[in-house]
C-alpha cells in the first residue's frame, strides 16, 4: 500500500478514520468520485465555508438491521486528511483496498476519481492545516508534538495529491 508510511496511528488510527472506511464500505460501489463523497459527508459545505479548524456538521447515514441512523465525523479536520491518503492511495495504486485500511474488512477495491480542482480544495486545506495545525479542534486533544507531526504527514500527502 502506497499510503503505509503515514497510514496506521495519526493518520487511519482513530474512530473517525474507522468511520470513513464504514461509510466507504456500504457505498457498494467499485466506482466512486471524490466530488461525491465529500457531498455525501458534508465536506462540500465546510470546504465552501472555507473552515475545518472547529469540526462542523460531517458525517452520513448508515444503514443498520434497525433502520438508518446518523454516524458524525467528530474531527473535520482529521476526516479529510484520511480522505486524502485514501485518494491518494486511489491516485498512486489505480484503486484503494478497504481490507487494506482496516484488516478485520473483506476485500474491496474502490476507485475514486478525483478532478483536478476536487484535489486542489483537499491540498489548500491540507497545506492551510500544516500552517497552523494548532488552531484546530484537534489539537484540544492530541498532544502538540503529534500535531506538529501530522501537520507535517498532511503536507506531504498535499505535495503527492
Amino acid at each position: 500500500m502506497y499510503i503505509s508510511k503515514w497510514w496506521g496511528d495519526l493518520i487511519g488510527g482513530s474512530d473517525d478514520s474507522l468511520a470513513l472506511i464504514d461509510y466507504l464500505a456500504q457505498l457498494e460501489l467499485t466506482n466512486v468520485t471524490l466530488n461525491q463523497i465529500l457531498k455525501d459527508l458534508g465536506f462540500d459545505i465546510l470546504l465552501s465555508e472555507g473552515d475545518l479548524k472547529n469540526g462542523g456538521n460531517i458525517g452520513f447515514d448508515r444503514r443498520s438491521t434497525s433502520g438508518m441512523f446518523r454516524v458524525e465525523l467528530d474531527f473535520a479536520c482529521g476526516a479529510l486528511i484520511d480522505l486524502s491518503a485514501i485518494v491518494l492511495e486511489s491516485l498512486k495504486s489505480g484503486y484503494v483496498d478497504l481490507h487494506d485500511l482496516d484488516e478485520a474488512r473483506q476485500p474491496c477495491k474502490l476507485y475514486i476519481n478525483a478532478s483536478e480542482e476536487d484535489r486542489n480544495l483537499l491540498k489548500d486545506e491540507l497545506n492551510k492545516f500544516s500552517r497552523n495545525p494548532m488552531s484546530y479542534d484537534l489539537a484540544e486533544l492530541v498532544p502538540s508534538d503529534d500535531m506538529r507531526e501530522l501537520a507535517e504527514k498532511a503536507k506531504m500527502i498535499a505535495d503527492e495529491l
